[in-house]
């Protein structure tokens, strides 16, 4: 079903199909659209609702007509059938419309009027539907949503939606049209309608004329931003939604306010080039009246010219009076000429007044005209800046939309920043207290290593004490030996001594210069190594302890030295990062401000459109007083009088109408009756086609099962075939007595052959004749589906079991096709082991004796195959039988169809019969609504004529109202840019911070992936060497034996693998290589110390073992410390890219849901296209 606008032709919307079953048909979505609505006047807005086949022969199956005017105030959903037009079937269209926000009625007091419509009669019950219109409120709905500039009145800008849902009964289907509300945005709703049989009601077109005020676009401006506001809080929670829809909006209604304003440009221009030809007009007048004028004056200047020498002759006259006194006749010509002159005189000088004043009416005339003129020319002056202005503000509010999408763009990948930037949150503060943990243990260990440290400290002083306390004893030793050699051991040891404490105090305060130190401390304790070797034995042995124990201690200092660097190390790049995140941080939030800065802008701009928006009312409300014509209420109260008598014709006619809808309900109900005695017939040959598709299922198992037992027969006798060959290979000398007995044999297959393959091909052309007959068959249904048009369901049916049956004998026939060309392959064997047989014939004649005893055990077995083979015609005659009832029913089944056919001439007489009588059902149906117009027309124009003056009155009152509502929606929309540009800014930090730990665990996952696949990579290499290597052994011992050229192949087999093989192994092992000279040098690092220390001494070699052992302690805690974090990392990432998955899931929503808005807008904005 598609919904199409009278207006323009265009297709609203479109449903899916939907499947017919017994006789109807059920749409289960719903279909909306916003409707443009005029504010003053009431005009007509027809939907056409064409419902199509949804077969291959795709055709309209009829067509129906709705206003959607008499549904402006309905606040309930309005049930509606319509028989459908064009269609021959009788289809009848059931259909539910709701105005989900109805208009309210401020004029009930004043006027109120109902609109009976015709009562849908139905097979059960026959409901009346009734519809209240209010008059004056009720509005145009234009469904294509063209612009109001293509009225010829200036029309309100008010969207309304529609939305349609459907069912049908017996092919009728069920559509919608749309109720509309007068001031506000209302949606429509059509939802699913009970199904009812035959039924319909026709809905009375409502329609009102009259002049559009001067505060009607201002009004329905706010209004439907007032009711923008209170649908987008219900439909979506998230701001940032309802204000991109708010804006989107918006921009739809400058859109029509500016085409509506172009519609006004365009009837001041047609009004300009009527004052235009008006003046050519008077101008051309005025040019006749000059030349006139002009003439006037020349015959006046040629008179003044004749009075002054008529003057001059009397006063020669007069002069010569008294030379002329006799002559009397003479003086009483003279009088006659003079009274006649006066005469003359008086007429010229009325007409020239008469001519003054039509020259000072002409150029007063022409005066106001060049005033109306010039005034003319300034408003079109001023309409063209107007114009100017309002092209401007287009392109300002296309630049608006192309900001407000980028915006959208921006804001939805804000809002997926912000979940980010908060998940990146969630996992900074847990990363940052697993660092702060880390703290507190390193922290715990450096006061563990500071007591060590200590201890150590106490312990060698405890030994410096010893060691003093020895040489002391030594010294008192001294004293009983030689005085003067006693002085000259005594100094050296002495001078030895102090500097050890010197160098002890050293270690002590001065901890990071311990490497240089040691180094110092080794080279004198060698020097007085030199100088002691001279002495007592008592004191070379206290000289090595202390210098192993100084060994030992420079050692531990050195392992703390490294650990206090790499401490430093670390929060040293710590303090680096989180300077380097500061700064982008703060960069991004210049940025942000900037953005807010345009936003401000934007916000700036929307003021100045609303002021040019004002402005533009203000003009059209000039515009529109200057417009208004009284002469209309005269012209009403004359339609009004012969309204009225219509209405009495039509009255009567009612009456007349309803006795003939009477008559052809029960023409309805019979044919009715007819169709569901038509139904069981189809019902009937269903279940016969049932069976005998059935029957067909079980010839093919029949058959499959006949297949099954040949093809084992056939390996029978392939396998006793093979056993027969072997034995006759080993019989050699007994063949001449075997070849006339086998030429027997030969003979006797041969004929068993001929007749198989005579009654396979038997078989064969009876089934090429039943698939004639079912062909010509299928002919001759497919020239009665050309006939029978009405019946095309029950046809259809039909033809599909008969395809079916088609395709089951098609397959028999395919499969007899198989069996046959499988006997043929499995002839040509035998028909070649036969001539191997007779090749060896002559090696077959030594071993004769032995062939004897394999030939009475061949006849056996041909016994055995001759019983198999009468099976089979047993079971072929069995398959022929049951052909012969296929073909029975082909009979039965054509005889059905002839039935059908006889049935089908007598429905389409029926169906001829019923056809016209909907015609003339029409006719009557075309002219009572076409009269019920003109009366609503007559009517709805008194209202409006009575209820302008109110309605300006309360629409001054609304402006007021909405001017305060448009303010505060400004300050909100402000508030929520500010929510924005804060968002913003989040979301730009959390996503920094999240690329640079993104960063960070990538490149700690890729190493330790590569050393692992590296590892894993050269075992299995190693195992699979080995493997091959076991595997290679055999084979080359096997491929020894079979020929040369096979030999040569797998040579070169084995070392394009091997070839493969060390190129794998040599690229993993050069990874292996890069990654363990890492390894290597850090290893080098920790052995330098202990290297230099080798060559000195032994104790100094157990120092250096020692402290390797400790470099790798500390190396496996640094492994375990990094798994256990890339185990966590890996978590995090897992969770992030789920919640990742599920934001782009609802970024995606959110872009097919705008892209939808967007082409709805597009459609609506340009409706030319």
């Amino acid at each position: 079903m598609s919904i199409i606008s009278m207006e323009n032709g265009k297709t609203m919307a479109k449903t899916s199909k939907a499947v017919v079953r017994n006789g109807s048909c059920q749409w289960t979505e719903t279909l909306s659209e916003y409707i443009w609505v005029s504010k003053t006047e009431m005009e007509d807005c027809f939907f056409k609702l064409v419902i199509a086949m949804g077969s291959a022969r795709s055709s309209i199956l009829g067509e129906a007509t709705v206003n959607m005017t008499g549904y402006i105030n309905s606040t309930i959903t309005v049930p509606v059938s319509l028989p459908l037009k064009k269609c021959n079937h009788g289809t009848v269209l059931q259909m539910k419309i709701q105005c989900l926000t109805p208009r309210p009625k401020p004029m009930d007091n004043e006027s109120k009027q109902t609109n009976s419509h015709e009562e849908g009669n139905n097979t059960e019950h026959s409901p009346d539907l009734s519809l209240n219109s209010d008059g004056p409120e009720s509005l145009i709905a234009n469904t294509d949503g063209s612009s109001p500039s293509s009225a010829p009145r200036q029309e309100e800008l008010v969207s309304r939606e529609a939305s349609f849902s459907a069912s049908d009964s017996h092919c009728s289907y069920d559509s919608a049209a749309s109720n509309l509300n007068g001031d506000t945005r209302s949606l429509m709703g059509i939802q699913d309608s009970p199904i009812s049989k035959n039924g319909n009601s026709h809905i009375d077109d409502h329609l009102s004329h009259s002049n559009h005020s001067s505060f009607v676009s201002q009004s329905s401006f706010s209004d439907n931003k007032q009711e923008f506001c209170a649908a987008s809080t219900l439909r979506a929670t998230d701001p940032s939604k309802n204000l991109l829809e708010a804006a989107e909006k918006t921009i739809e209604e400058l859109h029509a306010e500016a085409k509506m304003w172009e519609g006004n440009a365009d009837k001041l221009m047609l009004d300009l080039d009527m004052l235009k030809k008006e003046y050519s007009d008077q101008s051309k007048n005025h040019a006749i009246l000059a030349m006139e004028l002009s003439a006037a004056n020349v015959e006046r200047n040629r008179l003044r010219k004749e009075v002054d020498q008529l003057k001059t002759l009397m006063e020669k006259s007069m002069a010569k009076q008294p030379t002329y006194e006799d002559s009397t006749f003479e003086d009483a010509g003279a009088t006659l000429l003079h009274k006649e002159l006066e005469n003359e005189i008086k007429f010229l000088k009325e007409s020239n007044d008469s001519l003054a004043l039509q020259l000072k009416r002409s150029q007063d005339a022409n005066v106001e005209l060049v005033s109306v003129l010039q005034e003319l020319e300034q408003t079109i002056e001023k309409q063209k800046v107007e114009m100017g202005t309002i092209t401007a503000l287009q392109s300002q509010v296309s630049e608006l939309e192309n900001c407000m999408q980028l915006n959208s763009e921006e804001n939805s990948n804000l809002m997926i920043q912000l979940q980010q930037s908060r998940e990146s949150e969630k996992n900074l503060q847990a990363e940052v207290q697993y660092l702060e943990q880390m703290k507190n243990k390193e922290s715990d260990a450096l006061l563990d290593i500071e007591e060590e440290y200590k201890t150590k400290l106490a312990a060698k002083e405890r030994e410096i004490i010893g060691l003093k306390v020895k040489l002391s004893e030594s010294r008192k030793e001294g004293n009983f030996g030689n005085p003067e050699s006693r002085k000259g051991h005594d100094a050296p040891l002495i001078r030895e001594i102090e500097a050890l404490k010197v160098k002890l105090e050293e270690l002590e305060t001065d901890c990071n210069e311990l490497t240089d130190e040691n180094l110092e401390l080794l080279l004198k304790i060698k020097e007085t190594k030199k100088n002691v070797n001279g002495g007592v034995a008592s004191n070379d042995f206290s000289s090595d302890e202390i210098s192993a124990k100084l060994a030992i201690s420079e050692q531990k200092s050195e392992m703390l030295f490294l650990e206090e660097k790499l401490r430093k190390k670390i929060l040293r790049e710590i303090q680096s990062d989180y300077n380097s995140y500061i700064l982008e941080l703060e960069t991004r939030t210049i940025e942000l401000e900037a953005k807010g800065t345009e936003v401000v802008e934007l916000a700036q701009k929307r003021t100045e459109m609303q002021t040019l928006e004002a402005t533009l009312l203000s003009k059209e409300e000039e515009n529109m007083e200057l417009r208004m014509n009284q002469s209309k209420l005269q012209d009403m109260h004359h339609q009004l009088l012969a309204a009225e008598d219509k209405c009495e014709y039509l009255r009567r006619e009612n009456a007349k109408l309803q006795a003939t809808n009477e008559t052809l309900i029960e023409e309805c109900n019979s044919l009715n009756k007819s169709a569901e005695e038509l139904r069981k017939e189809k019902s009937e040959l269903e279940e016969h086609c049932a069976q005998l598709v059935a029957k067909l299922k079980e010839c093919s198992k029949k058959v499959e099962v006949l297949d099954q037992n040949l093809t084992s027969v056939i390996e029978d006798f392939a396998s006793k075939e093979k056993k027969l060959t072997l034995e006759l290979n080993a019989i050699h000398d007994k063949s001449k007595k075997l070849e006339a007995k086998l030429k027997l044999e030969e003979s006797s297959w041969n004929q068993m052959y001929l007749e198989k393959t005579n009654e396979v091909e038997n078989l064969v052309l009876e089934v090429e004749n039943l698939g004639k007959q079912l062909s010509a068959a299928h002919h001759e249904k497919e020239k009665t589906a050309c006939e029978i048009s009405g019946l095309q369901a029950d046809k259809d049916g039909l033809e599909l079991a008969l395809e079916e049956a088609q395709s089951n004998l098609k397959l028999t026939l395919s499969e007899f096709k198989k069996i046959e060309s499988e006997a043929k392959t499995q002839v040509e064997d035998l028909l070649g082991e036969l001539t191997a047989a007779r090749e060896n014939h002559e090696i077959l004649m030594a071993e004769h004796e032995k062939a004897l005893k394999l030939l009475e055990s061949y006849k056996s077995s041909e016994g055995k195959l001759k019983t198999i083979v009468n099976e089979l015609e047993l079971k072929l005659t069995v398959s022929e039988y049951e052909r012969q009832q296929v073909s029975e029913q082909s009979t039965n089944m054509k005889v059905q169809l002839l039935k059908i056919e006889n049935l089908q001439d007598d429905i389409s007489a029926l169906t001829d019969e019923r056809n016209a009588i909907k015609a003339d059902k029409e006719k009557l149906e075309a002219s009572l609504h076409l009269l019920s117009r003109e009366c609503q027309d007559l009517k709805a124009e008194k209202n409006n004529s009575m209820q302008q003056i109110s309605t300006l009155q309360k629409v001054v009152s609304e402006i007021e109202d909405y001017k305060h509502d448009k303010i505060v929606l400004e300050e909100k929309l402000v508030r929520t840019e500010g929510d924005l540009v804060e968002k913003q800014a989040l979301l730009m930090q959390d996503e920094e911070i999240k690329n640079e730990l993104n960063e960070i665990k990538q490149t700690n996952r890729h190493f330790q992936q590569q050393i692992k696949q590296l590892q894993e990579e050269k075992d299995e290499l190693l195992i699979k060497a080995q493997t091959l290597e076991e595997k290679l052994k055999p084979k080359v011992e096997e491929k020894q034996k079979q020929r040369h050229s096979n030999s040569h192949r797998n040579k070169r087999e084995l070392s394009l693998q091997d070839r493969h093989y060390d190129s794998n192994e040599g690229s993993h092992e050069n990874e292996f290589a890069r990654v363990m000279e890492a390894n290597n040098k850090y290893r080098v690092r920790v052995n330098r110390l202990s290297e230099g220390r080798r060559s000195q001494s032994n104790t100094p070699r157990k120092s250096s073992i020692e402290g390797e052992v400790v470099a790798k302690e500390k190396y496996e805690r640094t492994k375990s410390t990094l798994e256990a974090e890339l185990s966590d990392i890996r978590e995090r990432y897992l969770q992030m890219s789920l919640k990742y998955a599920e934001v782009e899931a609802q970024r995606e929503e959110l872009v097919m849901k705008l892209k939808g808005v967007k082409s709805i807008r597009r459609w609506f904005s340009n409706p030319s296209n």
